[in-house]
């Protein structure tokens, strides 16, 4: 498990929008067993989807990769930082804060298009599409 990425809730969108970088990095990590998402991303992708095609996409989707959990130890550490960016008055959305917490706890590395966000976050490793050589 130590050479997973996790992908954000934007990386996944733009997978299933088609959009040709993404959807090639994100077919290669799914058919190399690299590609994880994390419990709220699978939150995200099916909030507000109602027609059939879209969630039979996330059905198959998810079959096929590993979902990393939220439980205790990422929550303590997603309420770490939760207090450290509002203290700075840097505070980002829960969702965010908590896909974090699941990256650091687990000692992986966040494949996002949102880096702005997730910079203020020190002990993560994010990583870019631009980053990935598959």
């Amino acid at each position: 498990m130590e050479d997973l990425i996790i992908a954000d809730t934007d990386v996944i969108i733009d997978f299933f929008a088609n959009i040709p970088q993404f959807a090639r990095i994100v077919s290669e990590l799914i058919k190399k067993d690299k590609l994880a998402i994390t419990s709220l991303s699978v939150y995200e992708l099916y909030a507000g989807i109602s027609g059939t095609k879209r969630l039979k996409q996330i059905e198959t989707f998810i079959k096929n990769i590993f979902i990393f959990p939220l439980n205790s130890v990422e929550t303590a550490i997603s309420a770490k930082i939760y207090t450290y960016l509002k203290d700075k008055e840097e505070l980002i959305g829960n969702e965010d804060i908590l896909i974090a917490g699941i990256c650091i706890a687990n000692s992986l590395p966040l494949l996002t298009k949102n880096m702005a966000h997730f910079k203020r976050i020190k002990e993560i490793k994010l990583i870019s599409i631009d980053d990935l050589e598959i």
